[in-house]
């Protein structure tokens, strides 16, 4: 049964969550990695935790003796801890009084997702370092764990990188994961779908978009589908949107490339105005790439799409725009492609 039909068990499961993140519980959720020489760092977890593990990189299967070895480590490996001998090994650590509590909450919400969504929750991250470990001659090989916690926990992942990207790969996930279920399960009742994030593999920081979309993940499943249409118009790499190049925002500095991208690398910026716009760190920070193209007095490269009517600096009541609430995303993403073309004649 897909999640469409499962609403009522969301619905609860809402409510469970929410009683328990208003009670505010000492409680945290982080991610601990471990390589075949040992742990990445060497903190320690207060008691009572639980520790699973969501998914592990095994490493290149030689064509000789390849199959063998593994076959062998797992014959030796202890389940709970994953395979032995594995490169990279992501695991799941919860601290706190409540994280029996937790964790039996998170199994029930775990056993939401069908054999088809699970697997693409699971395939997230580990898809990607299968991808990037090819070489032709040798097999990459990995895992990721089917428990029904470990599937909520890398949905929360997910989540997480849906709504703010690069924030999934921290070492301590915020906020606790009573809140943080909460919100993903609102957000699952809303959008009951999961899909695989798109990716590039171009160089972000070389490439001349012809539109980027500055948002806030708020209103991610409506700029999604205008997105959807403007890819199918502009084509591969014409479009800023943060999900196509997730791999190569996870970076130190971001904030320098975000910048370069909307100041410098984009012909139109669109820029989705709204309460959450304005109270947001990461668009502050584009918003002050926007400002300066209006400094410069490029008006033709930025364009203003309202959701309300919340004051934003640097706004003003004579600068026009396009109201969302009376526009389909369809409609929207017409009026954007418009403006690219009329972009493109002044630039012919």
């Amino acid at each position: 049964m897909s999640l469409r039909k499962k609403k009522p068990e969301i619905e609860r499961l809402i409510s469970a969550f929410e009683r328990e993140a208003d009670k505010f519980h000492e409680i945290s959720f982080s991610v601990f990695y471990v390589t075949d020489k040992g742990p990445i760092d060497s903190r320690k977890f207060i008691s009572p935790n639980h520790t699973i593990m969501l998914w592990q990189y095994y490493g290149k299967i030689e064509p000789e003796n390849g199959a063998e070895r593994l076959v062998q480590n797992l014959k030796d490996s202890d389940l709970q801890w994953g395979l032995r001998g594995a490169k990279l090994s992501a695991f799941a650590v919860v601290e706190g009084e409540s994280c029996g509590l937790f964790c039996r909450m998170a199994k029930r919400a775990g056993s939401l997702f069908n054999e088809k969504e699970s697997s693409t929750v699971k395939s997230r991250v580990v898809d990607d370092i299968l991808e990037a470990e090819k070489d032709g001659v040798s097999t990459p090989a990995a895992a990721v764990n089917s428990n029904e916690m470990a599937i909520w926990l890398n949905y929360l992942l997910y989540y997480i990188s849906k709504v703010n990207p690069g924030k999934e790969n921290g070492q301590k996930i915020e906020p606790d994961p009573f809140s943080l279920s909460l919100l993903a399960l609102e957000d699952l009742l809303e959008t009951p779908k999961i899909e695989r994030v798109d990716k590039s593999l171009s160089k972000v920081s070389e490439i001349n978009f012809k539109v980027a979309l500055s948002f806030p993940g708020e209103h991610r499943t409506y700029v999604s589908k205008v997105t959807d249409i403007l890819r199918v118009s502009l084509g591969k790499d014409q479009v800023f949107y943060d999900y196509d190049y997730q791999s190569q925002l996870a970076i130190p500095n971001l904030d320098t490339m975000l910048q370069k991208i909307y100041r410098n690398n984009s012909d139109l910026v669109v820029v989705f105005l709204c309460k959450e716009y304005a109270n947001k760190e990461w668009c502050g920070l584009e918003w002050r790439a926007v400002r300066d193209i209006i400094k410069s007095r490029d008006n033709d490269k930025i364009m203003f799409i309202r959701f309300d009517n919340e004051e934003i600096d640097g706004v003003f009541s004579i600068d026009g725009y396009i109201d969302a609430n009376k526009f389909s995303e369809e409609k929207i993403a017409q009026f954007i492609l418009e403006r690219v073309q009329l972009s493109s004649n002044v630039n012919a």
